[in-house]
């Protein structure tokens, strides 16, 4: 039942969402293309199946001057929030002092990854009460091993939206990000399967101009959403986007670094591959978590013809050595791994020569 929302959720963001804010970072303009959608069921829209014309993509941070001057609005349509929280399923997010994400257990204090992030529950007593801004000058405080500002994430508690840290692939994701020699400030993000949009919020927090979040699932970019606005993100540096609205070459301007934690039967796909590496610009970073050591080789294999692989930032985690994740998820997740490179100057993909079904 689930799947069913957040699949006409997606029709109906195509078709409701206003403009995206001028100057963000969103796909090219659309009045240029169509979209090729599944047919849509029997008895919906007239009769048979057919397709959809995409009009606008879903934007669900990028407000406009007006929006983002009235304090935090939603730039979701209201159907598609009526649909999801109306009736006996309630809000997508809610408030705890003690857990976040999909109802994981933080520790008291605050989860700290990378010497750089402090994770925390919405409601958690520690650091201010105030909402931040979001320019990285609330509460200061330096960590003591990596010299580097105390970045805190305060995050809700979602449906679906995954991501907190206490996993070992998103703990990767974080790690990656809190190093110095990955970003510099100025990046765009390309934040593919962006749950609860912790590593949006994240690589914000750490200097990036903006992040495009793309998610399957429509409470994910709502959970997303609000913790973006949460975090001083709600100003349109954070943008949502449905992924069927992702197409190759369709992000202008590219982006500089792209994290996907996602499982790796959806990152072999050649669609998958297509969209990616077509929306990173030559010499960008890629970031691919979710994955298992002994899937390592068949990434390597699937992204190669197009990727640099950067060794230095190869790692793996195992749940027995990832704060939190045992008490969270109730068992031993196993052991998760971080491939890195960067996308070759001359890699370049040839869209057209392939198959229909990397661009459907």
């Amino acid at each position: 039942m689930r799947s069913l929302r957040g699949f006409l959720a997606a029709l109906q963001l195509s078709a409701l969402s206003p403009p995206p804010a001028a100057g963000f970072f969103h796909p090219a303009p659309p009045l240029r293309r169509r979209l090729r959608r599944p047919p849509l069921p029997f008895g919906v829209g007239g009769g048979g199946p057919r397709t959809a014309p995409i009009h606008q993509p879903p934007r669900l941070g990028g407000a406009s001057e007006e929006e983002s001057s009235g304090g935090g609005s939603s730039t979701l349509t209201d159907w598609v929030i009526e649909n999801l929280e109306g009736g006996e399923s309630g809000s997508v997010t809610s408030e705890s002092s003690t857990k976040a994400g999909e109802n994981d257990t933080l520790p008291a204090g605050g989860l700290r990854i990378g010497g750089r992030f402090r994770i925390l529950p919405s409601l958690s007593a520690d650091g201010s009460d105030e909402a931040p801004d979001g320019d990285g000058d609330d509460d200061e405080e330096i960590d003591e091993e990596s010299g580097e500002v105390i970045i805190n994430i305060r995050l809700l508690v979602g449906r679906n939206g995954w991501g907190t840290g206490v996993h070992p692939t998103t703990r990767l994701c974080l790690e990656w990000l809190a190093d110095p020699g990955v970003l510099s400030g100025g990046e765009r993000i390309l934040d593919y399967g962006c749950g609860s949009g912790i590593l949006s919020v994240a690589a914000l927090g750490v200097g990036a101009a903006s992040s495009l979040g793309v998610d399957v699932e429509a409470e994910a970019l709502i959970s997303a959403e609000r913790n973006a606005e949460l975090n001083g993100y709600g100003d349109g540096r954070f943008e949502g986007m449905h992924v069927r609205e992702m197409l190759p070459r369709s992000v202008f301007p590219q982006a500089d670094v792209c994290v996907a934690n996602i499982l790796v039967g959806q990152l072999v796909r050649p669609s998958m591959v297509t969209t990616i590496i077509t929306n990173l610009a030559p010499g960008g970073w890629l970031c691919l978590s979710g994955i298992r050591p002994s899937e390592v080789d068949s990434l390597k294999e699937a992204y190669g013809e197009y990727v640099e692989w950067k060794d230095e930032y190869y790692a793996e985690l195992a749940a027995s050595d990832t704060v939190g994740s045992i008490e969270s998820y109730g068992f031993d997740v196993g052991t998760w791994s971080r491939l890195v490179g960067r996308v070759k100057e001359n890699g370049g993909m040839d869209v057209e020569a392939m198959s229909e079904l990397a661009v459907s």
